[in-house]
């Protein structure tokens, strides 16, 4: 069985029917999930590194299960990036670099316990904050290593955000974790983003339960950059 629509490093890609039978509830909020975040030396796979991979898995509302690694990114650490994660080239030294990293996070996602309805097909969408720019990291680095692609559906909690609560002009998430009163800051560490960006998820989640929004649905669109991950996004009717 393949979760998380994973196909490198040997696994084999599941068939679209697969991929669109994911487990969500009557609101189209995803049941099972992993939330993941990354740090980097910057804004480009193709000219910056990852510094550390952070991630979640969620059973029906509530983590199960976490990963977290810092990667030695094989070039200095801009000042910048250190003044704003704390992640600097002393603490990164003796890591692994990503090619061995992205290996033991890939098991990991593959590595899911039950589902929580076992009979859907075993698939765990993304959840992330702006996370094309995670997947666009992992899906660079997948190609480089293994030679294949990463593969999957995500959840953007910006775009959800930006959808239910249009009068707000930010929605970064440390706006969010604010707004919702699940926090006063946001770490810039990958584990810690990981939890608060599940947090809103579920934040987010419930308020479309409690308050009846029947004039939204959900949208599938593949990112730009590759066909292999897709977007699912909230829209209003």
């Amino acid at each position: 069985m393949t979760y998380s629509d994973i196909s490198v490093f040997g696994r084999p890609s599941p068939s679209p029917s697969a991929t669109a039978s994911f487990n969500t509830d009557e609101s189209g909020f995803p049941r099972d999930y992993v939330t993941l975040d990354l740090e980097t030396t910057g804004f480009y796979p193709n000219r910056c590194a990852i510094t550390e991979i952070g991630a979640v898995r969620v059973r029906n509302g509530r983590v199960i299960d976490q990963f977290q690694e810092l990667i030695n990114p094989l070039r200095p650490i801009p000042a910048q990036i250190t003044a704003l994660t704390g992640i600097s080239d002393v603490m990164v030294a003796d890591c692994d670099p990503i090619d061995e990293v992205l290996p033991r996070f890939i098991d990991w996602l593959a590595d899911a316990p039950a589902l929580s309805s076992p009979e859907r097909i075993g698939i765990e969408p993304i959840v992330g904050h702006n996370v094309s720019f995670d997947l666009r990291f992992l899906d660079y680095n997948a190609r480089h290593i293994a030679g294949s692609p990463f593969m999957c559906i995500d959840y953007d909690t910006m775009q959800i955000s930006r959808v239910l609560f249009p009068e707000h002009r930010h929605h970064r998430l440390a706006d969010l974790i604010v707004r919702f009163g699940i926090a006063d800051n946001e770490e810039h560490r990958a584990l810690s983003d990981a939890i608060q960006t599940q947090e809103c998820f579920e934040w987010m989640h419930r308020y479309i339960q409690q308050n009846d929004l029947e004039h939204f649905g959900w949208r599938m669109v593949p990112a730009k950059t590759s066909a292999d991950i897709r977007h699912r996004q909230l829209v209003l009717r």
